[in-house]
């Protein structure tokens, strides 16, 4: 566990990350207001907060599996394009990928200003405050605790980022899909949400990327995203086709190397099979 957490303070609490975004394609005005679709929290004595206790307690437990715990830790404390860059097969940075990040973080900015919204409608207690627990990653709780859980802020954000990144590489959306519905689980184990939280995440997300996705400046950028997508992955191709094959190598059976085995007569090994010069 020490371990862990040592991870969590080398990472970096990931709510800094949040404040670096750009600038939305949504306006205050256009973007949709969560709180008319997103139905309240479960009540604590209602069959579907059952549901929510039991995810609890599954999120305890899979914290006593080292790699669940360290990856829960470190989705939580990394830049999230880290996240989503081994589902492309590159790293996605600033540097080196600009116009993708860009069009997913100012994505993600409308993701947390709507996240915002519902959050402070709702205001509800995150699940290691309510039983008055420790979390995976204690050094967080005193800030976790003075913000609200439902919808989570990590999952949106997660759901928003697969689902830009799939309309920049559509071929990848199993992947990325895959791997947003792990980003929100690992919120779950460690105990800053309940299952409903990011269950409410997806459906807000899906409302409001089907706005983001159909502004003028989303198009705009995404056309640079795919055309940045489309010179990474074909460099990737190029370096694969043009990798150099191994080198032949011929042996005698004294194992002393042979720079001409056409010109040799006898049995030699060649790339580890047996063949006959005569």
């Amino acid at each position: 566990m020490k371990k862990i957490l040592m991870i969590a303070l080398l990472a970096g609490y990931a709510a800094s990350a949040w404040a670096q975004y750009p600038d939305p394609f949504l306006t205050d005005e256009q973007r949709p207001d969560g709180t008319e679709w997103i139905v309240p929290p479960p009540e604590f004595t209602s069959g579907e907060f059952a549901n929510d206790f039991y995810f609890y307690q599954w999120g305890k437990k899979e914290r006593e599996t080292e790699w669940s715990a360290e990856q829960a830790v470190w989705d939580e404390g990394v830049d999230i394009a880290k996240v989503y860059g081994t589902c492309l097969g590159f790293q996605l940075t600033k540097e080196t990928t600009p116009e993708i990040i860009k069009l997913a973080e100012a994505a993600c900015t409308d993701a947390t200003q709507a996240n915002k919204l519902v959050k402070n409608y709702y205001q509800r207690v995150r699940p290691f405050a309510v039983f008055k627990e420790q979390s995976l990653i204690p050094e967080a709780d005193d800030e976790e605790a003075n913000t609200f859980s439902y919808p989570s802020g990590h999952a949106s954000r997660g759901w928003m980022y697969a689902l830009v990144l799939a309309t920049v590489a559509p071929e990848c959306t199993e992947k990325l899909m895959s791997r947003a519905r792990l980003y929100a689980l690992y919120r779950v184990v460690c105990g800053h949400h309940w299952k409903s939280d990011i269950d409410a995440s997806l459906m807000l997300i899906a409302g409001v990327f089907a706005n983001v996705v159909v502004t003028e400046g989303y198009q705009e950028q995404l056309k640079k995203a795919r055309a940045e997508y489309k010179q990474v992955t074909s460099g990737l191709q190029s370096i694969k086709e043009h990798k150099p094959e191994a080198a032949t190598k011929s042996y005698d059976l004294q194992g002393r190397p042979l720079n001409n085995p056409s010109e040799y007569t006898g049995i030699y090994i060649e790339n580890g099979t047996k063949k006959v010069s005569k």
